[in-house]
């Protein structure tokens, strides 16, 4: 397994955390723009007991009897949650303008602007409606800055891009970036720790220092173009000193902060892109309410280490949608989505790569703030497109990362998530060579409900697995987890697993699992194929996520649209006909 947790010696309070929610809340967002497509709304009870598991005969039938078209499998393992919380509107960029809020500043930066360059720009003074737009030009900006503001739902802090020409985002470049004097005492209030916040990111989203309990709130970081924060390149701190990247960071980190949303921006060679951070030592010190929305990113991670990953996440509800998870750098083995939160929604995303294409795990170091949380015990995966090489981690981990804890420890098995990861209306491709696994559920306290999934393997694929299993270092849990299968489509010759790599737990309802020789998608947009398998053969999912219909849906070129429902049902898989 590939092991995703923080490098050794990270400081606890250095280290991601969380507190209170209702289960999926709705981040802050920008008003929409021009009206979304017909909307199918999803809605039934769940269906009531499945088979066991088997591979699938090479035919372009289903296997074992025609799938039900009445729900998804629950042989009583998962929990009964009643309706989760409604889903928030999906992000809609709007144009970078001055917000217009009575007493706000409007901060513009480029050619015959205000600013001329980024560290002119009095970060450390931005209020509630401040704008800081920041105008494209031929030559990249060369800063990195803090924000500690604290908006306000009807006056956000926004610092936005206004594109030139052709569309161009403006570029901030993290080498060289030079770093406003008047920020050195807002950093940290010792060097040690300064030199740590400065040397994590290009931009950093946290409380001054002095304000143990401030907490920026309601920013947006839109529009831009943000490269380069690697530990091969350098930057001039606060101080004036030249100073190399630290391993452990990202292009965005947010230290701290309520409401922020990182939308449409390209986010590219970093160590990361971003990561959002939260602890136990109150409301104020957690990360809620996060969106990161409508993103290209590509080229992160460190060569040869499993730590670093596209994006990580520890936060109080959190919508991951529309984004482009494009190759990690070359040689790195981290995840493209790596998340921790409470309230995870990963929604309409291309995904392209990661040792694990998502991985959902335990909070490794809020264990109080989020078992109180209602939301930390379920995840929702839909939408999705994800293509993934076969030969390393699993397409999706849920559970947890950290093995062999004993009951009542304050890490590990102990702290896992032991909830319900919905899993529907996605495609994945599994490509290459190697062994192919798509779930990988830590233990039998976690379950999946998966259904009108469409999963592909290439003929290369040596072993084509729905599951892979966990070494617990000898723990007393079980692994393998609960798999309920609902009405999906699979290359023939799938398997639950290879003899030699057994998995216990359970795979449950194979009977509605539709299987056949050739793809029901064509390979070269992913959208079925007229008279296919896959067309129309969607059912209803659990009554509990009818409030998170799959209404949108995203390309192969990571182009998002509506989506709406073309023939007696949904289709499998994530894109429509």
């Amino acid at each position: 397994m590939v092991s995703s947790t923080d490098p050794p010696g990270l400081r606890q309070h250095d280290r991601p955390v969380m507190s209170a929610a209702l289960p999926f809340p709705a981040p802050h967002v920008p008003a929409r723009g021009a009206a979304l497509s017909s909307i199918l709304i999803l809605s039934a009870a769940l269906a009531l007991a499945g088979c066991g598991g088997g591979a699938s005969p090479s035919t372009g039938t289903s296997s074992a009897d025609t799938p039900s078209t009445d729900g998804v499998v629950d042989n009583g393992n998962s929990p009964s949650v009643g309706t989760l919380g409604a889903a928030s509107a999906v992000f809609e960029p709007t144009p970078c303008v001055a917000s217009g809020v009575a007493g706000a500043t409007d901060h513009t930066v480029g050619p015959g602007q205000t600013h001329a360059e980024l560290h002119e720009v009095p970060w450390e003074s931005l209020r509630a409606g401040d704008t800081v737009r920041i105008h494209h030009r031929s030559t990249a900006y060369s800063g990195k800055f803090l924000i500690a503001a604290e908006g306000r739902a009807d006056a956000p802090v926004r610092v936005c891009g206004v594109r030139g020409p052709n569309q161009e985002r403006p570029v901030i470049d993290g080498h060289g970036a030079s770093t406003r004097t008047a920020l050195a005492p807002h950093y940290a209030n010792t060097q040690e720790i300064s030199d740590i916040h400065q040397g994590r990111s290009i931009i950093v989203i946290k409380n001054k220092a002095g304000t143990y309990t401030g907490t920026p709130a309601h920013i947006q970081i839109d529009g831009l173009s943000i490269t380069r924060a690697h530990p091969q390149y350098t930057y001039v701190n606060a101080q004036g000193a030249t100073k190399n990247y630290i391993a452990f960071g990202a292009a965005i980190w947010i230290d701290r902060g309520h409401h922020i949303t990182i939308a449409d921006n390209e986010i590219s060679d970093s160590q990361m892109a971003v990561f959002s951070k939260s602890t136990d030592d109150g409301d104020f010190a957690v990360s809620r309410d996060i969106r990161i929305a409508r993103n290209d990113f590509h080229g992160h991670g460190i060569v040869g280490d499993v730590h670093m990953h596209t994006t990580y996440t520890q936060s109080v509800g959190l919508v991951i949608e529309f984004n482009r998870y494009g190759p990690l750098r070359s040689g790195a083995s981290g995840n493209s989505i790596k998340d921790r939160s409470a309230g995870t929604v990963v929604r309409y995303n291309r995904i392209e790569d990661g040792a694990h294409a998502i991985d959902l795990v335990e909070a490794e170091d809020f264990p109080i703030t989020a078992q109180a949380e209602p939301s930390y015990r379920y995840a929702l995966v839909h939408g999705n497109l994800i293509s993934k090489p076969a030969g390393n981690g699993s397409v999706i981990h849920y559970g947890g990362d950290h093995y062999g804890s004993t009951a009542g420890a304050n890490w590990g098995e102990s702290l896992f998530r032991r909830g319900t990861l919905y899993f529907f209306n996605n495609t994945v491709h599994a490509q290459g060579s190697g062994d192919a696994r798509i779930f990988q559920l830590a233990t039998t306290l976690e379950t999946a409900e998966v259904w009108n999934n469409v999963f592909l393997f290439d003929a290369t694929v040596t072993n084509r697995n729905l599951r892979q299993t966990t070494d617990l270092n000898g723990s007393a849990w079980t692994p393998g987890g609960i798999v309920n299968l609902g009405v999906n489509w699979a290359s023939a010759g799938w398997q639950d697993s290879d003899i030699y790599h057994p998995v216990p737990g359970q795979l449950n309802g194979t009977a509605r699992l539709i299987s056949g020789s050739h793809s029901p998608l064509d390979l070269a947009t992913y959208r079925p194929l007229a008279g296919s398998a896959a067309v129309d053969a969607g059912v209803a999912g659990p009554a509990a996520v009818s409030g998170h219909p799959t209404v949108h849906q995203i390309d192969a070129n990571g182009i998002a649209s509506g989506r709406s429902v073309n023939g007696a049902a949904i289709d499998l898989g994530a894109l429509e006909r």
